[in-house]
Formats: C-alpha cells, structure tokens, sequence
C-alpha cells in the first residue's frame, strides 16, 4: 500500500471478490473481464484427524470470539484482511472448494514435490 499511496506502483485491478476499501477506485479482475480470477491469502486454525467435536466446537467458539474483538479487527483492517466467521463444516466447505483451484495452479506451474 506505501508503494500505491507514493504512487511507485499502480494498480490494475484486484484479484478479490469485491473492491477493496482502500482502494475504491480499482476494479476487481472480474469487473475487467476475466471472471472467477479470485486469489486471496487466508489462515485456518486445524485440528488432528479423530479431535473430539467437543474440543473442535469450543476452539471454534473461542476464535470466533477473537475475530469478532474491537482489537482484532483493528489489527486485521490495515491488511485488507476480512475475519470469516464460521463452524467447522462452513471452514471444511471453503478448504474443499480452494484444493481444487490451487492444485490446478501447481499443475500450471510445472511444480513438483521432491
């Protein structure tokens, strides 16, 4: 963000969802044309295979909680970061739906495992 507010850089569009706050008037990939060109850094928080639900609902509860505070968001807003709150499934349902999209792209790359 220094580099687009000195104007050393200039965007051309987001690989986001919607607009990003801080940069109103660039659009989004999608708005440009190329549809689906969404790309976003995330973080999760997984637990062993076989965690009791028990365990699993109260870490959930306990980081929602977090992510919901005055002082996360203010930390998270500097960012472009966007708290997404949630149960185990909905995080399990967004993790199914980005393998795919990231495993295309390793392909595309010529990455390979050693």
């Amino acid at each position: 963000m220094p580099q687009l507010r000195d104007r050393k850089l200039r965007p051309l569009g987001t690989p986001s969802s919607k607009r990003l706050a801080d940069l109103p008037d660039v659009p989004t990939m999608a708005e440009l044309g190329v549809p689906n060109f969404i790309a976003s850094s995330w973080t999760g928080i997984v637990a062993p295979a076989g965690t009791p639900n028990a365990i699993v609902d109260k870490v959930n509860r306990a980081v929602n909680a977090a992510l919901a505070l005055p002082a996360t968001q203010a930390k998270l807003q500097p960012l472009e970061a966007q708290a997404m709150f949630g149960t185990p499934q909905d995080y399990a349902d967004f993790l199914a739906g980005e393998l795919p999209k990231w495993i295309a792209m390793a392909k595309l790359s010529g990455a390979a495992a050693d």
